[in-house]
């Protein structure tokens, strides 16, 4: 009886040790068993692409942006400063003032630049650059207008886009004002009243001969709204005004007034109805 119970106790063992030498294979020469090998591949491989993403290049540029109705006060590396107007963007590549200081613009803003000689600053736009001789300007480049430079102190230098080149570089000196066109040309005006025309900076908005349509794509840019004329014939139709610091309200009824027409507003959409067609007022 006891040798019985020793046989089936052998037995029983040879048959356990079997069962662990075939759930685990021997190792093979590397020290890892085959079956776990490729799990181990894979979570390497899977670690390796996690730390690839986790890490993504750095952008070359930085960019700095307003929304309609917003504007924002800037200091630069360099000590330039830089006062961004309404609905504008401005990009500064990553390595700004160590080979140059180049900036891009679309929008509109006043530069007060820290000159350095040996490494000029240049704004740069869709139809020309400018570039600073020691200087407080005004640069303006909307995508659908005329870029347009007015220099408060010191000199700059208005050169073409490389595409519409047709014109030489023009310098430009305290109360000048420079264009370029869609189809390149600079053109000069002298003796403009600086203040009038950078009034922005302090609030308030100021046109002289300007269109209809300059004047109303400016006040939906500074009010965040959009503005329609009832009247397509009335949008080229030069106007002079001037709006203080004062709320989207009152500058569409002081609007309504000089264009002797009603205004409706539905939240952000505004019409300009004129009481009369201009062709009926030209007969009158």
């Amino acid at each position: 009886r006891l040798t019985g119970a020793r046989t089936r106790s052998w037995d029983l063992a040879r048959a356990r040790a079997s069962l662990r030498r075939a759930r685990f294979p021997a190792p093979s020469r590397w020290g890892i068993p085959p079956a776990w090998a490729w799990i181990a591949a894979t979570i390497v491989l899977l670690t390796g692409s996690t730390v690839f993403w986790r890490r993504p290049p750095l952008p070359r540029f930085r960019e700095y942006a307003t929304l309609p109705g917003q504007r924002s006060q800037l200091t630069l590396l360099d000590g330039t400063s830089v006062l961004l107007s309404v609905d504008s963007r401005l990009r500064l590549p990553r390595d700004y003032g160590v080979r140059e200081r180049a900036v891009e613009l679309e929008g509109e803003a006043y530069f007060v630049v820290r000159h350095d000689a040996t490494r000029p600053f240049v704004v740069r736009t869709a139809r020309g650059t400018t570039e600073d001789l020691g200087t407080q300007f005004d640069v303006r480049a909307y995508r659908e207008e005329h870029l347009q430079v007015v220099v408060a102190e010191g000199r700059v230098v208005l050169r073409p886009a490389a595409r519409t080149r047709t014109a030489s570089p023009l310098t430009l000196h305290p109360r000048e004002r420079g264009v370029i066109d869609a189809g390149g040309t600079v053109t000069r005006t002298r003796g403009i009243p600086v203040a009038r025309y950078v009034s922005w900076t302090r609030g308030v908005l100021w046109f002289h001969e300007a269109p209809l349509s300059g004047v109303i794509a400016q006040l939906g840019r500074w009010y965040d709204l959009e503005i329609a004329v009832s009247d397509s014939a009335l949008l080229a139709e030069p106007l002079t005004i001037s709006f203080g610091p004062e709320s989207a309200d009152e500058a569409l009824t002081a609007l309504a007034r000089v264009l002797d027409a009603r205004v409706t507003r539905a939240g952000r959409s505004v019409q300009l109805i004129p009481v009369a067609p201009l062709h009926s007022r030209m007969e009158d």
